[in-house]
This record gives structure tokens, sequence and C-alpha cells, in this order.
């Protein structure tokens, strides 16, 4: 792969350490700079764990505070960076100075730039939101407040207006999906900026299919409540055929979904498992897995993962999910929310191994055909060497 002048490249996000998916993904694109002879080094506004997986992707990292910047710029000049790669970053004054001084890329991955409540969907009933960024009734949405440290606070969104508009400036615009792409042109982001990349996932060596007496369905992400585990409790319910639920991951909800559980009376057949690096075993132990989530995905990585084990998933129709869920090709696709369909759906997968190693066979081919690394570094370097 040519990467012409590209010799360094600053990449920015909120946290230092994993969190969730934005982090993974961050982490793998550092790899994948490395790997072409770039070094890459990591900007942070604030601390989270420190581990290894984490640190070893960057050459050098440091954490700061908003009001760094002319130091900030002033040090990436003397590293000569030639690119400046925003994942999440919080501060407008950021954008802007980083985007007056370097090329300014941003890969937007969820919905915070556009979305005061960040979910995508509107309170009390969370009916996912079809509007574009509005001050005044984005405003009235969110009421103002948003939650801190576990606490309801006021917050101002003038600041989160300059971030947008900022935002907008930058040089290129990466999504992960045509959702996001037209999501961002509705919120008056540049259409010839904004190029959609494919994100790359390693097929992994396909093992026996699992036939135990209670199957094993597999929840893996952020335990929040846009994930929508609640909705697949209730939904294991419902179910007429015996399985066991494994919840993996670590979220603010974690002791709600806990005592959900058993008011449920599912305590004896669901695990819940902190977040593990060991992902592939996770996933050889699964018969299926399932994407509950009430928030627009704005693309689902969790589902490929799962495809490139030859596992079918079952995900409620939300957001980007469609454009690699083929409804009864490589898993189900289930209308958005609606919990009594989400059962059937996973009880269809249970009733039948052959279905479910059917699906399978056709989830591990969409990601060998679809998202391989070959078309994931075309679309992250072409349009790069085109600035």
């Amino acid at each position: 792969m040519e990467t012409g002048k590209i010799k360094r490249v600053l990449m920015i996000n909120s946290i230092r350490g994993f969190v969730g998916g934005v982090e993974r993904m961050l982490v793998s694109l550092a790899r994948d700079f490395s790997e072409q002879g770039i070094e890459v080094y990591g900007l942070f506004e604030q601390e989270s764990s420190r581990e290894e997986a984490f640190e070893t992707a960057f050459h050098s990292i440091r954490c700061a505070g908003k009001d760094e910047i002319d130091d900030l710029i002033t040090f990436y000049h003397e590293e000569n960076i030639d690119l400046v790669f925003i994942h999440k970053c919080s501060f407008a004054n950021w954008v802007v100075g980083f985007n007056k001084e370097f090329k300014t890329v941003v890969l937007v991955h969820d919905h915070d730039y556009y979305c005061l409540r960040r979910h995508k969907y509107f309170p009390y009933k969370r009916i996912n939101c079809p509007l574009p960024f509005n001050l005044a009734y984005c405003s009235m949405c969110s009421m103002l407040i948003k939650r801190q440290n576990g606490k309801l606070k006021p917050f101002n969104p003038i600041p989160h207006l300059k971030l947008l508009q900022a935002l907008r400036a930058c040089s290129l615009v990466f999504v992960l999906s045509d959702f996001m792409k037209n999501n961002l042109i509705m919120n008056g982001f540049e259409k010839n900026k904004i190029k959609i990349l494919v994100p790359y996932q390693k097929c992994a060596s396909i093992a026996e299919p699992n036939s135990p007496a209670n199957p094993v369905v597999l929840f893996a992400g952020q335990l929040i409540r846009g994930k929508g585990v609640d909705l697949l409790l209730v939904a294991m319910q419902k179910l007429k055929n015996p399985a066991r639920l494994r919840i993996v991951g670590r979220g603010n909800d974690s002791n709600y979904l806990q005592q959900l559980c058993q008011n449920l009376g599912l305590w004896e057949r669901t695990e819940f498992v902190n977040w593990t690096d060991d992902m592939e075993s996770e996933y050889q132990r699964a018969d299926l897995v399932v994407v509950p989530s009430r928030w627009q995905e704005p693309f689902g990585l969790i589902g490929i993962e799962a495809f490139a084990h030859a596992k079918a998933v079952v995900a409620f129709d939300v957001g980007g999910i469609r454009e690699w869920l083929k409804h009864k090709h490589n898993g189900l696709l289930v209308p958005a929310g609606n919990i009594d369909k989400l059962a059937d759906s996973i009880d269809i997968l249970l009733s039948s191994k052959e279905l479910r190693c059917k699906n399978g066979k056709a989830a591990y081919d969409t990601v060998a055909n679809q998202y391989n690394y070959q078309r994931h570094m075309k679309t992250l370097f072409t349009p790069l060497e085109e600035l």
C-alpha cells in the first residue's frame, strides 16, 4: 500500500483506554497505520484504564486540557505530524486549531455531535429521532440536562453547536455506513467530503457448531439503555426453546439489568460477564448472537465480529444494521422494538441447528467478501492520499 507523504499521524480521542467500540476501532486503525510504517501519536482529553493492548498501539501518548491547544499545536509541529485524525473530541477550539495548521480528518462513530442527548431517540417513549440538529428543538428535547458522574447537571448547548460547526470544516469525514453518510448530509456536512470507510474483520477458524441441550445466546457490548439489553431479557422470558444467555460487557445499567434479570426469573440461566479481551472464546461458546439495540446503530460492528465466527445474528432493524444483516440470509432482522418478534426470531434459530449453520455460513462469507482487509485499506488510504 503506497502511503505517499504520510509519515506521522496524530489520533485524537476523548478517553485514553478501552471503553467501547470507538476505542477498539481507534486502536485497530492505529495498527493499520503502523503496519504501513507510519508513526501514530495519541492525544486524549482524559485518562481511563491503562491497558497494554491500548498503550502499545501508539508511538507517543499525551493527555491534555481544553486550554492547552496552542502548546499542543507547537509540540505536534515539532514532531512533524502530517495528518490529524479525530475520533471523539469534546473541544471545538481543538478542532478549529488543528484544522488551521494540519490536514484534519474526522471519523464520525455515533450521533454525539448532532444530538444533545447523544442517543438520537426522543425521551420517555424512546422513539428514534429522524430530525437534523436544531438548537431550539434539540435544546427542548434534552431539557439542557446531562448526566455527569451519576448526577444530572445543566449544560450550555452553544459549545456543542460550535463543535459541530468546527467538524464540518474538516478536510475529510469518514463514516462506516450509508445511513451515517445520509445523517451527516442532513446535518450540514458537505457530501463530497464524506467517504465510506469499510470496516475490516478478520475471519476466525470455523469450529464445529455447538449442539448443547441449552444453546447459548450471546450479547456483547456496553450495558447502557441504548443497547437494549433490557429488551433482550424480556424476550428471553418469552422463549419456547430452552437457552442460556451470556451478557458480556460493562456499563451504567449493569445493576439495573441484574435486578431485572432476577425479577424476570432468568437468573439461573443468565451469566453476566465483565468485558473480556478473549471474545474468541465467547463466540466459540455461542450458538447465535443478538443485537437488541433501541438506538440507531451507526453500523453495529459487533454484528460483523459475530459473522467472522460464522454466527447468525438476530437484530432490531435500526440505523445501519440492515446494510450488513440480510434477512433470512445471514440472520434475522426484527422490526425495531418489537420484543415478541425478537423472541420469535430467536426461537426460529434455536429450533434448527441446520438453519443456524446455513445462516452462519452466509454470515462468514459476508465478512470474507465485503469486510476484508483489502477493501478496508483501500477505503482508508485512497481518500487520505487524495488530500
